[in-house]
C-alpha cells in the first residue's frame, strides 16, 4: 500500500512538472520574443527600477524553481479534482489553469512589479494577459497527466 501510494504521488507530482514545463516553454518563447520584450522594456513606457533590477534575475534558476513548484499542482489539482467545474478532461485544465493564475500570477504582478517595482499597469496587464496562457497550458496538461496517470491507481 505505502508502495502505491509513493507511486501514485510520484506521478502527480509528474504531471504536474510536465505542465509546469509546457506552460514555462511557452511563457519563455513570448517573453523572449522581440516584439515582447521591446514593450515590456521600453524606456518610455516603463518604469526605471523595473528596467534596472529585472536583468539581474537569474531566469535559469526562476523557471526551474517555478516548474519543480508546479509539481504541487499536479498534487492539488488531484486532490481539488471532484470540486473543478467541467465536463471533460480541457474544461478542468483550462479551469485549474485559472485558478493557478488567479492565486499566483495575479498577486504576484500587483505586489511585485506594479507596487515594488513601479511598472505601469498597462505593461503589467499584457503581462497578466500571456502568463493567464501560460497557465491556462499549465493547468490544461496537469489534468491530461493526472487524469492519464492516475487511471490503473
Amino acid at each position: 500500500m505505502k508502495g502505491n501510494t509513493m507511486n501514485r504521488a510520484m506521478r502527480l507530482i509528474l504531471a504536474g512538472w510536465l505542465g509546469g514545463f509546457a506552460g514555462n516553454a511557452f511563457l519563455g518563447a513570448m517573453f523572449s520574443s522581440v516584439w515582447i520584450k521591446g514593450v515590456l522594456y521600453d524606456p518610455a513606457w516603463q518604469s526605471r527600477l523595473f528596467l534596472d533590477i529585472t536583468p539581474q534575475r537569474n531566469i535559469a534558476v526562476s523557471v526551474a524553481g517555478l516548474i519543480v513548484l508546479s509539481g504541487l499542482h499536479g498534487i492539488f489539482f488531484h486532490l481539488f479534482k471532484p470540486s473543478i467545474p467541467g465536463r471533460s478532461t480541457l474544461q478542468r485544465g483550462l479551469y485549474w489553469g485559472l485558478f493557478i493564475w488567479a492565486t499566483y500570477w495575479l498577486f504576484q504582478e500587483w505586489f511585485i512589479y506594479i507596487t515594488l517595482l513601479r511598472e505601469p499597469v498597462a505593461l503589467a496587464l499584457i503581462e497578466l494577459v500571456i502568463l493567464l496562457v501560460g497557465s491556462l497550458i499549465e493547468g490544461w496538461v496537469i489534468a491530461i497527466g493526472v487524469e492519464k496517470m492516475t487511471d490503473s491507481s
